[in-house]
């Protein structure tokens, strides 16, 4: 039988890093994302002499262009037949206001608008695999973000933390909605808080250190493999355990809101497959 197909985002660092190692020590087959071949190459090396396995493999994509992330679909597209779990895992934490090549807030483009465009380009191959799962890395964080529509990009105002807070609210509200969406296909999506893990993103972002990756990887693994959370949907979880989120993302009406919105921006999903803005 053949291993499971897991794509990792942001797998050269952190958490990402340490979930393919996770991955692949458990006999999957671990397509292992960077942002350039540069990067990727010693990473996939290392892990594959860490891991032992020959199951990974490199594919390039930089998530903070638009053209970036439908460069990385196409890549998995072409290796794959099948998706069985997407781990969306790539951030940032920008101190400053700076715009994308799209003209996109990049805290807003690299933590929401890549992982919601990227969900939609592979839905064909979760589709393709029996019970696939996509299980997308939030935050605390997100407790203290407001969803105001009229400054979701920092337009009015501007604070690092705020635009990152925004961020992992963006990254539930997206994974609820997603979750009641894909219900008929199987496929579950679920989010998490992985603590407070010492990463490059915490060190540089906010100055200090945390939890070992080891510890902040195990609920990103668990949620991606184990069969305690087969069939589980739309749920946030902390340590492995189900967590409650802010009232706000557990109402319809903001949620689908914001999702409509996200749509305008990074291409609409129709029939598994989104639509680039204005067509």
């Amino acid at each position: 039988m053949d291993p499971l197909t897991v794509l990792v985002t942001g797998a050269t660092d952190g958490i990402g890093r340490q979930t393919a190692l996770d991955c692949a020590g458990q006999g999957m087959r671990v397509l292992v994302h960077a942002r350039s071949l540069e990067r990727g190459r010693p990473v996939l090396d290392e892990l594959t002499q860490r891991s032992g396995s020959r199951n990974l493999e490199l594919v390039v994509g930089d998530l903070a262009s638009l053209a970036g992330v439908r460069a990385l679909a196409g890549e998995v597209q072409a290796k794959a037949d099948r998706l069985d779990v997407l781990v969306n895992n790539a951030g940032v934490f920008m101190k400053e206001r700076v715009l994308t090549v799209d003209g996109f807030e990049a805290t807003f483009a690299v933590n929401h608008l890549a992982p919601f465009l990227l969900t939609g380009l592979l839905l064909p191959l979760l589709e393709a695999a029996r019970e696939a799962r996509v299980v997308t890395v939030a935050s605390m964080a997100h407790e203290g973000a407001a969803l105001e529509f009229d400054n979701l990009q920092g337009e009015r105002r501007f604070s690092g933390f705020g635009a990152y807070a925004l961020s992992k609210l963006a990254n539930v509200l997206f994974t609820l909605e997603l979750a009641e969406r894909l219900r008929p296909t199987g496929i579950t999506a679920n989010c998490l808080h992985p603590g407070v893990v010492t990463t490059k993103l915490l060190t540089q972002g906010f100055g200090f250190t945390g939890i070992p990756v080891e510890r902040g990887s195990r609920t990103v693994t668990w949620l991606a493999l184990s069969g305690e959370v087969r069939g589980r949907t739309g749920g946030y979880y902390v340590d492995c355990r189900p967590a409650p989120v802010v009232p706000q993302a557990r109402e319809t009406g903001p949620r689908v809101r914001f999702w409509e919105h996200t749509e305008q921006l990074a291409g609409r999903f129709t029939s598994g497959r989104p639509v680039p803005p204005g067509r």
